[in-house]
C-alpha cells in the first residue's frame, strides 16, 4: 500500500496491486488507524470513515481522474485462515470502458489478480490534492 495521505485517525492508501486494471478506475482503501474489526463495533468511526470516503472521492472526481465511484467495505479475506478481519473502505474510481456501469468482478483471494498500481503521476496528484483539502 502507498500512503498518499493520512493524520492520527485515518490513511488513504492506493494499492500496489489494486483490485480493478486502472484503465477500468483507480482504486483507493480508506482505513481508520484504530484496530477497528468490523463497521458494526464502532458505528461513529465507521461513519467518519465513509465521510472521509467520499471526500477522497470527490477530490479524485475534481482532478478528472474518474467521473464515478463505487465504496465498498469487503473484509470477507478477513475471515480466511491465518488473515484477521479489519473494517476499511474501497474506493473504486469507474471509468467509461467496456465494463462501465457493469457490477465490478473482485478478485476472490489475495494474490490471484496481477494488475498494475496507479501512476506515480496520478498518485502524486492525489497526495498533493488530498493534503491540499484534506488538512
Amino acid at each position: 500500500m502507498d500512503t498518499l495521505w493520512e493524520n492520527d485517525d485515518f490513511t488513504v492508501g492506493a494499492p500496489l496491486n489494486p483490485h480493478i486494471p486502472y484503465s477500468e478506475g483507480l482504486h483507493l482503501v480508506i482505513a481508520p488507524k484504530q484496530g477497528l474489526a468490523r463497521a458494526w463495533d464502532d458505528p461513529d468511526l465507521a461513519g467518519r470513515t465513509f465521510t472521509l470516503a467520499a471526500k477522497a472521492c470527490a477530490v479524485a472526481q475534481d482532478l478528472g481522474l474518474a467521473p464515478w465511484f463505487n465504496l465498498q467495505v469487503n473484509g470477507n479475506w478477513g475471515l480466511l485462515p491465518g488473515n484477521k478481519l479489519s473494517f476499511h473502505v474501497h474506493v473504486l474510481g469507474r471509468n467509461k470502458t467496456d465494463t462501465w456501469a457493469k457490477p465490478i468482478v473482485l478478485p476472490e483471494t489475495p494474490g490471484s489478480y496481477h494488475n498494475e498500481p496507479m501512476p506515480e503521476q496520478d498518485r502524486s496528484r492525489l497526495a498533493e490534492a488530498f493534503r491540499t483539502q484534506l488538512g
